[in-house]
């Protein structure tokens, strides 16, 4: 009995040490491995209320089947967990509204030692899918519009569609919820949007909503500043300003001032009204406070300059620019802390032609220092002539500023009016005397002051006007040209001028040199020299010749030019008439890219203002993006690609325009 005993004893213990060695009884393979147990991080889905609702918990690792439970919380009123499975699940129907937050918990099936996991989860219930927008905002023909639709409720993301009815024309709706494009026709158009979310079956929501698209009227609203440059009753007149334009053809809150040899008139307050026709052009009629009531052409494009001219005959017409002041709040002295440079056109006590360009820093109290300018007198030169002056206050009511500038011991006064924090529009407001002349200036910001002669290095193109002679009297006098700087000091022109009626193409080859400040001195253009300071974007250029020549210089935007580069439609006018004997234009063209353009356009000066005239050009770009302009086959301008555009919807494109008549101008348009 007791050897039987010991076999039994030996025997086991030799099956354990068989099944030790072969780390187990099933066939020599070891336990599978367990991985820990968690739970998937995964959000849970939106819910939305009085909607059956289902949602999945899942978890890995450990060992099925598994448990789930509640650790706290609790789940949105309405619904609830299931316990078993290897998946849990919430479901019901939400009865309440908001978001929950809870923990749940899962345990799977391990012994002895069971394994839990637990993880925060949040469920939001929603409304049920609505569309929000009530209405949408008026476009206009030719403006590029942007609206957005919104919805709430439901399960996000949202698809949206036009289910009946269609946009205006030239509009188009993204699924994600935006109207986008530029609208062509004026019209009212009534639509149904549906919107759909991401629930399982979707759920939707439709609404149907007008969209209005009004006459370009509505391009000229907000808030404006200006400044014009004419002549009444055949004295120079300056003026500078600014008004609210509501898009409906009324302008309010009207502030100008006015000098000229005939008299300083500050501070006038008018009112106005305007209208624009499908060609975007259209008149405008201002009262002004002690002056009168003036009627002008409006010539509006969809992003560049708005240009006008007022109407008259010889010796009381003129041109004007206006520029949009986008600032919700109105700039403040220190905000002008910058370097700045400037150009300048006007005219002295005698009535003669007078420009000056320069640059100076403001610091964060108004006060100007490095002060250096150049102007022409009647060909009176004072080059290089240092200079100190100040913002001294502006207006906080009526964003009407005041500043100062002193200069060989003489101090003169001026009025100004930001378009922005790096653009000011500023007149003299002296009574005009030898000691302080009839100026209209304009001011930019410019970034660098350690410019170098690498700064420059680009074509770029030149706009300039002067009061030439011919027969023994005074002439206006045009010049376009394209100025190739080689970042090395050296420079290549080629140029088409107008001397009362007298047209000149030259070639010219020369040198540069600028300093730090960005004054940029050119030679090789026959005896005189031509100065300009750099703005960021604008050169103010001033030639040193009797002529008083002055205007800007311009990076040209592209490099390869055709037909195609003029493309689409343009507005604008004459930048300036610099004798009453100038007619001065309000344009608006449509070209095809093709070498034709439409021309649509008002004119004032010594044959009285007309309003409605046509014109059917043709033209022809070379490479250089030189371009005459052509009517019957004669030659009625030359224009000059400042920046290119490869489409008819393209928002950019701007071309310069010598005019080829006895008393030359030149035209600014834009798109």
């Amino acid at each position: 009995m007791t050897a039987s005993k010991n076999a039994l004893t030996l025997l086991c213990c030799i099956t354990l040490l068989l099944c030790t060695t072969a780390l187990s009884c099933g066939y020599g393979k070891p336990p599978t491995s367990v991985g820990p147990l968690v739970i998937s991080s995964a959000a849970l889905p939106v819910a939305v209320i009085n909607v059956p609702y289902s949602a999945t918990l899942t978890a890995t690792g450990g060992v099925q089947p598994y448990t789930w439970a509640m650790a706290s919380g609790t789940l949105p009123a309405g619904l609830t967990l299931s316990t078993s499975g290897a998946n849990g699940v919430i479901s019901g129907t939400p009865t309440a509204l908001g978001a929950t937050t809870f923990k749940v918990q899962v345990t799977d099936s391990q012994t002895p030692t069971a394994a839990v996991d637990t993880a925060t989860k949040s469920i939001t219930v929603n409304q049920p899918l609505a569309i929000t927008t009530t209405s949408l905002t008026s476009g206009s023909v030719g403006v590029p519009y942007t609206g957005s639709l919104v919805a709430s409720g439901g399960v996000p993301p949202y698809t949206w569609a036009i289910t009946s009815g269609s946009l205006p024309a030239g509009l188009s709706l993204s699924t994600s919820g935006f109207i986008t494009g530029t609208p062509t026709n004026l019209e009212t158009q009534t639509f149904t949007v549906q919107v759909s979310d991401s629930q399982t079956p979707a759920s939707t929501a439709t609404a149907t909503l007008s969209l209005t698209i009004n006459g370009p009227i509505s391009r000229l609203n907000g808030n404006y500043v200006f400044s014009f440059s004419g002549f009444q009753n055949g004295s120079q007149v300056m003026q500078a300003g600014s008004f609210t334009a509501d898009g409906q053809g009324n302008i309010t809150a009207g502030l100008m001032d006015s000098n000229s040899a005939s008299g300083l008139h500050t501070k006038l307050t008018f009112t106005g009204t305007y209208s624009l026709d499908s060609t975007d052009t259209g008149p405008m009629t201002l009262v002004i406070q002690g002056l009168g009531t003036f009627s002008y052409e409006l010539a509006v494009p969809a992003s560049g300059t708005i240009r006008f001219i007022q109407n008259g005959t010889a010796g009381s017409q003129g041109s004007g620019v206006l520029r949009k002041n986008s600032s919700t709040t109105q700039i403040t002295i220190a905000q002008l802390a910058a370097f700045w440079a400037f150009g300048a056109i006007g005219a002295d006590a005698s009535q003669n032609r007078y420009a000056a360009a320069g640059t100076f820093q403001a610091d964060n109290t108004g006060a100007w220092t490095n002060g250096e300018e150049d102007t022409n007198d009647n060909g009176t030169l004072a080059a290089s002539q240092s200079f100190t002056g100040s913002f001294v206050a502006i207006d906080p009511t009526t964003g009407r500023g005041t500043a100062t500038l002193t200069a060989n011991s003489v101090t003169t006064n001026y009025s100004f009016y930001p378009v922005s924090a790096s653009e000011l529009i500023m007149l003299s407001v002296d009574p005009v005397s030898p000691n302080a002349p009839l100026a209209l200036f304009s001011l930019l910001t410019r970034g660098l002051n350690n410019f170098t002669t690498s700064s420059l290095n680009t074509t770029t193109v030149a706009a300039l006007q002067g009061i030439g002679s011919a027969n023994g009297g005074p002439v206006p006098s045009g010049l376009l040209a394209f100025v190739k700087f080689d970042g090395n000091g050296n420079i290549t022109a080629s140029t088409d001028q107008n001397v009362g009626g007298t047209l000149s193409t030259n070639s010219y080859t020369g040198t540069y040199s600028i300093a730090s400040n960005g004054r940029t001195t050119l030679t090789g253009f026959g005896s005189n020299t031509v100065v300009f300071y750099l703005s960021t974007y604008v050169g103010f250029t001033l030639v040193t010749d009797s002529t008083v020549t002055a205007g800007t210089i311009v990076p040209q935007g592209g490099t390869s030019f055709s037909n195609t580069s003029i493309n689409g439609t343009y507005l604008g006018g004459t930048l300036q008439a610099v004798l009453p004997t100038v007619t001065v234009e309000a344009d608006s063209g449509a070209a095809d890219g093709n070498g034709n353009l439409s021309l649509f356009y008002d004119i004032s000066g010594p044959g009285g203002p007309q309003q409605g005239l046509t014109s059917a050009i043709s033209y022809s770009v070379d490479s250089t993006g030189r371009a005459p302009f052509t009517v019957n086959g004669n030659t009625v301008g030359i224009a000059y690609v400042a920046t290119t555009t490869t489409s008819g919807n393209s928002t950019s494109g701007k071309i310069l325009v010598l005019s080829t008549d006895a008393n030359p101008k030149i035209n600014d348009l834009e798109k």
